[in-house]
């Protein structure tokens, strides 16, 4: 006879390959979402998610080279975007070896969320 502990062997079993598949979803999420972003933005922390694709959206500057990192200034309505030209990713200034890169500082939409539960306005504070 199968005893009573033993009918529920097989629903614990069920439980933890389920767990385990979750887990390893989660993993695998966490793994490909900054690959599938390519692109750093920092000091966007404490805005809204849907604020990446507005932002990202000002960068949008292909003469520049291929967009690297976008720094947010939400305090200041502004972000810094950089850029990677084409060629060498080092090249020499003033007998020093410099990361070839290129900025550009782009004004943050009126309305975009600042800092403190601010809005960026038409003059820009």
């Amino acid at each position: 006879m199968v005893d009573a502990s033993m009918k529920n062997t097989g629903l614990s079993f069920f439980i933890i390959k389920t767990a385990r598949l979750i887990v390893a979803m989660v993993v695998l999420f966490a793994i490909s979402k900054p690959i599938a972003t390519g692109v750093d933005i920092t000091g966007v922390e404490d805005l809204a998610p849907n604020c990446d694709d507005k932002i990202k959206a000002l960068c949008n500057h292909t003469q520049h080279g291929e967009l690297q990192k976008i720094t947010v200034k939400a305090r200041d309505c502004k972000a810094t975007c950089t850029y990677r030209p084409p060629g060498e990713d080092t090249v020499v200034v003033e007998g020093f070896f410099v990361w070839n890169r290129k900025y550009e500082e782009v004004t943050l939409p009126e309305g975009m969320p600042c800092a403190f539960k601010a809005a960026c306005n038409k003059d820009r504070n």
